[in-house]
């Protein structure tokens, strides 16, 4: 809001008086104008407060941080309408549309915000993954290179490098997606999830030796990644290691991974 212009007051006879008051009389003069000065001050953080919440953007990134994807789509297409140049308006609404499944949607909004900002990879990230959840992985990969070449050392380039993963492996480009999940290794040492992907690769091309010692590897750095352990047990029944892959399958159903449960069956039971 605006502030009130006010007129300069007419000089008078009272004005005159107060500039020639005593000191005693100007400390109670200023005293009693610090009154609804320090009152206004106590009250700016709830003024503050009371904008944020009425801010629809603040609760479009609420919503979406309670799932409530569907609202944050309405919100945010509010937003839109009435800032039809704001980039992450775009991209919110374009991350809750690809988790209410809306592939279409989600890449329209993730378009749009990309074309406003060109340069933001966190927007080309999402896109990427929008492309991958609709099944256009050429497109998707052409955004993930993008951002490793611009940014090879950022955690966006990491996290780049595991979507280009599993780009090559839905093509099945197995040779591909294990020379990505090599360089993550080299890259990020200490990164289970890069030697477990890296794991399932190897298992994928027969390697089922370097596989299980990839997912060791995995299991090692983090004791809780379920994956790891069911694809250790498929490569350890290649190995015709039942026993060690039967532990594996019990350890990723007790972590609420059921879907081994049919291979449980075959082979454990």
């Amino acid at each position: 809001m605006g502030t009130r212009s006010r007129s300069a007051p007419t000089p008078s006879f009272h004005a005159a008086r107060l500039t020639a008051e005593t000191p005693s009389d100007k400390g109670a003069l200023n005293g009693a104008m610090r009154q609804p000065i320090l009152a206004l001050l106590a009250l700016a953080p709830a003024l503050l407060l009371a904008q944020a919440e009425a801010d629809p953007f603040v609760d479009g990134l609420a919503a979406i941080r309670q799932e409530q994807h569907q609202h944050a789509v309405t919100i945010f297409t509010g937003v839109i309408a009435q800032k039809p140049d704001q980039a992450r308006a775009w991209y919110y609404r374009g991350i809750s549309r690809d988790a209410l499944g809306d592939a279409v949607g989600a890449l329209h909004d993730l378009d749009r915000a990309l074309l406003l900002t060109p340069k933001d990879h966190n927007i080309r990230l999402k896109r990427a993954e929008a492309y991958i959840h609709a099944g256009r992985y050429e497109e998707a990969e052409a955004d993930l290179v993008v951002i490793i070449g611009e940014e090879p050392d950022h955690a966006i380039g990491t996290h780049a490098r595991f979507d280009l993963g599993q780009v090559h492996m839905a093509l099945g480009n197995y040779e591909t997606a294990l020379a990505v999940y090599t360089e993550l290794v080299e890259r990020s040492p200490q990164e289970a999830k890069a030697y477990c992907n890296r794991g399932i690769v190897q298992s994928k091309l027969g390697a089922q030796e370097a596989a299980v010692a990839d997912l060791s590897k995995a299991l090692l750095l983090d004791p809780d990644l379920v994956m790891a352990y069911g694809s250790r047990a498929i490569a350890l029944i290649a190995l015709d290691r039942r026993d060690e892959a039967c532990q594996d399958l019990v350890q990723a159903r007790e972590r609420g991974d059921a879907s081994m449960d049919e291979t449980m069956v075959v082979y454990c039971l």
